[in-house]
């Protein structure tokens, strides 16, 4: 089944009009988990950021999986 990978943060936004093909739904889970930390490792700036990543198939939205940065200072 075709899955497709839309992403959000907080300066930018990206529609995907390709999509990927997985074997069920889990399995895009999993790659939108994947998607969502390897930006949020390259992208965090500051606290309160965000990423988004929602998933849909030819359907619609399925699910959305979102990594917030919050930072406390211990000292």
């Amino acid at each position: 089944m075709r899955y497709f990978f839309d992403i959000r943060d907080d300066f930018y936004a990206a529609n995907d009009d390709d999509g990927a093909d997985f074997l069920d739904p889990a399995a895009a889970r999993r790659e939108a988990l994947r998607a969502a930390t390897t930006i949020a490792e390259d992208l965090f700036i500051a606290n309160g950021s965000a990423i988004k990543v929602t998933v849909r198939d030819d359907d619609g939205p399925l699910f959305e999986i979102v990594v917030y940065l919050k930072m406390k200072d211990l000292r």
